[in-house]
């Protein structure tokens, strides 16, 4: 690598890492919202919400690399035309084609380090974080035993805990289950405890009472006075840990060889799983793609004295049409698995753009050209067709003086 291309690739890593922060700190709180509710609804800890974060973030990347990479570009480039040092490179004799080598080793290094997140660490960490919630929801203690809060753990039942004693006995329970409407059960109790009876989890409650509506029958209410009563719990336990996972869970190698009869098993067309292993190879593409047509958008133009502010416009309009395109791409695709080569066509169209714009439009090196009339006569004083005085001496036979040597002064 030139001197030169080693400072421009210099002057994209800085704004690449401001971008990566910021992108990532809008993208992965967006994304972190989702899982709040699961957290505050099954009473887990702040920990396991970080735990959460941190799973997420490894698909927040595959979004935020080629984004980064594509501002971090823009950004160089218009700094560098806007300090003159383009202008200057250009004058040196480099063309705008030879711009697009440090960023395009720049783009393939981040290509590459987005592949490895697309195909492995992505599918990882989807199925780490799946299952993390799998067992959070089966948590029946945790969303059982808050103190003082009225709680859903599923739909139609709301559960009420007064107090929790020091030996995990539960005092003033109340459980509210309107998932029957032909049997509407209300059941509160003095106390209760939680026990785990043959893999099952059940709330033992004593001393308590049980009323069962029956809206069919207007006015008919069951009224049940118990000393003990079990109710269990296993049901708001979640999905089974057999449970059939998701396109964004399964490696590249299964998402490829998938067939159909298999997606009809986890009840899904197989277009979703073709679309999902396409989506990881043509996802690195974009962190060359973008930075590309930041580069050619930017200085195929040339320099103007009004700025740059149009061109940048232009260049983001560009770049979200072109992902735009990629998105709905893979949409067809999940309905059509034969058509996953028009996933591959966005990013290609963005290089052979930027390539076009450089060669065609761009600016190139010039020679130097030679003095026009009007330079000409400014710098002798004479018209280009008029003979000097030496020339017309020797159209005359004259021979020109030869100038004399001075001579000492004694």
């Amino acid at each position: 690598m030139s001197r030169l291309n080693r400072y421009v690739y210099r002057q994209l890593i800085g704004p690449f890492a401001f971008f990566v922060l910021v992108f990532t700190g809008i993208i992965w709180l967006s994304q972190s919202l989702r899982v709040i509710e699961t957290v505050v609804n099954n009473g887990q800890s702040a920990l396991v919400f970080l735990e959460f974060t941190a799973l997420l973030l490894p698909r927040v990347m595959t979004v935020v690399l080629p984004v980064a990479g594509f501002a971090a570009t823009l950004y160089a480039i218009n700094r560098l035309y806007g300090d003159s040092e383009i202008t200057v490179m250009f004058a040196a004799g480099r063309s705008g084609l030879s711009l697009l080598r440090p960023v395009a080793m720049f783009g393939v290094t981040l290509a590459l380090f987005l592949t490895a997140i697309a195909i492995y660490v992505v599918p990882h960490a989807q199925r780490e974080m799946r299952d993390r919630i799998t067992e959070v929801r089966g948590d029946v203690a945790a969303a059982f035993l808050r103190e003082g809060a009225f709680i859903t753990p599923s739909p139609g039942v709301t559960v009420f805990v007064r107090r929790i004693g020091g030996d995990g006995a539960l005092d003033g329970v109340f459980i509210h289950d309107s998932r029957d409407a032909e049997q509407i059960a209300t059941y509160t109790a003095q106390r209760a405890v939680l026990l785990g009876v043959e893999g099952a989890t059940r709330l033992i409650m004593f001393d308590g009472t049980a009323q069962i509506a029956d809206p069919a029958r207007q006015g008919a209410l069951t009224f049940l006075r118990f000393d003990q009563l079990g109710y269990d719990l296993s049901q708001f336990g979640g999905e089974s840990g057999n449970r059939l996972r998701k396109p964004s869970e399964l490696f590249l190698p299964e998402l490829l060889t998938i067939d159909a009869e298999e997606a009809a098993r986890r009840l899904r067309p197989v277009g979703e799983f073709r679309a999902e292993a396409h989506e990881a190879l043509s996802a690195p593409l974009y962190a060359i793609a973008l930075p590309f047509l930041a580069v050619a958008l930017v200085i195929s133009a040339g320099f103007r004295r009004q700025g740059f502010l149009g061109r940048i416009i232009v260049a983001i309009v560009a770049a979200l049409a072109l992902r735009v395109l990629g998105l709905a791409a893979k949409s067809a695709t999940a309905g059509e698995a034969a058509l996953w080569p028009l996933m591959y066509a966005p990013p290609l169209l963005g290089v052979v753009a930027a390539f076009w714009l450089l060669s065609a439009g761009g600016m190139r090196p010039r020679g130097r050209r030679r003095p026009g009339p009007a330079a000409t006569v400014a710098a002798t004083g004479r018209h280009p067709g008029t003979p000097s005085d030496a020339e017309a001496g020797a159209q005359a036979g004259l021979a020109p003086s030869l100038p004399t040597r001075p001579r000492p002064v004694p």
